[in-house]
């Protein structure tokens, strides 16, 4: 009864620190696009995301040595302090209108995006080997409460920035940094037990893939299944207005992805554990080709793009839960850390990608171009992790 109560504590810690980093995120996101485009150009309005994905890529590897050497209560809480220090420098940014500060702040917030993700991680260390997809589901679900509260802040912490003598579209930030402390506080009294199954203490251990071929292929399919969301996910918008669509219908859309991305985690975990990771994982990747797979003949239907975005985010959902629980339960407990922070980075680093080269295809050639690329990526990822679990 003791491990059971320990870990309800650590899942519940961990649930609401994921409410408190959502809504950090969800109520700068879209503000942080708004302000880099007022303060550079509308051009610069995309750095927002861009940096903050990168920033979440290159914190995920350091982070993830932080939890080899003193666990994941000091990581977590660090990923959230390198957030908040960002948050510091867009608020300064936003005051002196020095730009610069600015792309810092969204570097260092993406530290708190790394944390949001490896957060799935940590409730694995502590869960049943027959609960690991229910735990990692529940705390990706969490995201979702945050996520929905904080772009609906968005008028409020104008009104608070106003009240403070602050400039536009910076008082989000200072309910950036309020929320992000509060996560950093529930962590420090709550993560208890210190919810890491080994931690190393000198030479860092190798973390090579090609020694865990089952590993290697989950981090690929996530990685692909990140791509293929960011790549059509971020000019649907523009895409939809380009054929006439309401901001109504495009917002509506919008909420129905993420609704599918975080809305029905709790779903795929319960199939992780019931049915088995790999199979929820490769389900992902099927609602992933079948979304691309609509939008190739039926791209200006708006009916269909509304149901291909949410088959879409349930995809990401089920490839993502999928894949967590595949490295929690394959991976070496020395190398654990080491290879779901590999994990990490190689997510954010093609998310990246996708929402880079995703702009000029749709501008050049269109939707159906860019659910062809994805189509021909997914064959190609199906046909090599196929074989690398051969190898195993």
């Amino acid at each position: 009864m003791a491990h059971v109560a320990s870990r309800r504590r650590v899942l519940t810690a961990l649930m609401i620190a994921q409410v408190m980093a959502g809504l950090a995120h969800g109520v700068t996101f879209s503000m942080g696009a708004i302000l880099s485009a007022d303060m550079a150009g509308p051009a610069w309005g995309g750095a927002a995301s861009t940096v903050t994905t990168i920033g979440a890529a290159l914190w995920a590897v350091p982070l993830a040595a932080i939890v080899n050497r003193r666990g994941r209560r000091a990581s977590l809480s660090t990923g959230l302090a390198l957030g908040s220090l960002g948050a510091l420098s867009a608020l300064f940014a936003a005051q002196t209108g020095i730009y610069p500060f600015l792309l810092a702040g969204f570097f260092f917030l993406g530290a708190a995006v790394a944390m949001n993700l490896q957060a799935r991680f940590a409730a694995a260390d502590v869960a049943d080997q027959k609960r690991k997809g229910r735990d990692i589901s529940l705390v990706v679900w969490a995201t979702t409460i945050g996520a929905i509260l904080g772009p609906n802040l968005f008028e409020p912490t104008e009104r608070l920035g106003a009240s403070l003598g602050l400039a536009s579209f910076s008082g989000a930030y200072l309910v950036c940094i309020a929320a992000q402390w509060a996560a950093v506080l529930v962590l420090q009294l709550m993560l208890r037990p210190e919810p890491a199954p080994v931690v190393v203490s000198g030479p860092k251990p190798r973390t090579n893939l090609r020694e865990h071929p089952v590993v290697a292929s989950a981090i690929i399919t996530n990685a692909f299944s990140h791509f293929a969301m960011i790549a059509i996910m971020s000019m649907t918008a523009v895409h939809m207005h380009g054929h006439g669509a309401s901001m109504t219908l495009i917002g509506l859309t919008i909420s129905f992805h993420v609704g599918g991305m975080y809305g029905l985690a709790p779903v795929f975990g319960w199939l992780a554990d019931s049915w088995g990771a790999l199979p929820t994982m490769l389900l992902g990747l099927a609602g992933t080709f079948t979304a691309a797979a609509l939008l190739v003949p039926w791209s200006g239907n708006e009916s269909i793009v509304v149901a291909a975005l949410l088959l879409l985010g349930i995809g990401w959902s089920a490839t993502l839960v999928g894949s967590s629980a595949v490295v929690a339960a394959a991976a070496p407990p020395e190398q654990k850390a080491g290879l779901q922070g590999r994990s990490d980075l190689t997510m954010n680093l093609t998310g990246a990608l996708g929402g880079v080269i995703s702009g000029p295809v749709v501008s050049v050639w269109g939707m159906p171009t860019m659910a062809v690329l994805v189509i021909v990526l997914l064959v190609a990822v199906l046909l090599g992790t196929s074989a690398l679990r051969r190898r195993a």
